[in-house]
């Protein structure tokens, strides 16, 4: 609220009149803005494409589809190599020439110690510390 050197200090109900019957005007027409929205949104055709739906739809599912991952390296459980990376919990560690993204069980494993592949699940290769096997 601007406030001129002729108008005094404190704001009078004349001056309040103006700014408080636009704040009623806007607030009333947003609540019937709101409550059209409430009542025609949901027929509408564009609604589904706004909001999620609360349940899947039928049919198949990919959840239980087979990986079909694969390393580049066929790596098999006892396996050894080197980390290359610390490994905390994930990392790189080396196998042969190659360098493979592993994760271990949480344990946090020092960069070029030995390490033991203990599980395969697709791309997700599972590692110990040589000395924990």
């Amino acid at each position: 609220m601007t406030r001129y050197p002729q108008q005094p200090f404190v704001a009078d109900r004349k001056m309040l009149a103006i700014p408080l019957l636009t704040c009623f005007i806007a607030l009333v027409g947003a609540l019937i803005v709101i409550a059209l929205l409430a009542r025609y949104l949901p027929r509408t055709s564009f609604l589904p494409a706004l909001a999620l739906i609360d349940s899947n739809p039928p049919g198949p599912s990919l959840a239980g589809a087979p990986r079909h991952f694969a390393t580049a390296l066929a790596l098999a459980p006892g396996m050894q190599g080197t980390a290359v990376t610390v490994l905390r919990p994930s990392g790189k560690a080396r196998f042969a020439d190659n360098v493979v993204d592993v994760v271990t069980e949480g344990e946090f494993i020092a960069r070029e110690t030995l390490v033991t592949v203990i599980q395969t699940d697709g791309m997700r290769v599972v590692v110990k510390s040589a000395a924990q096997v």
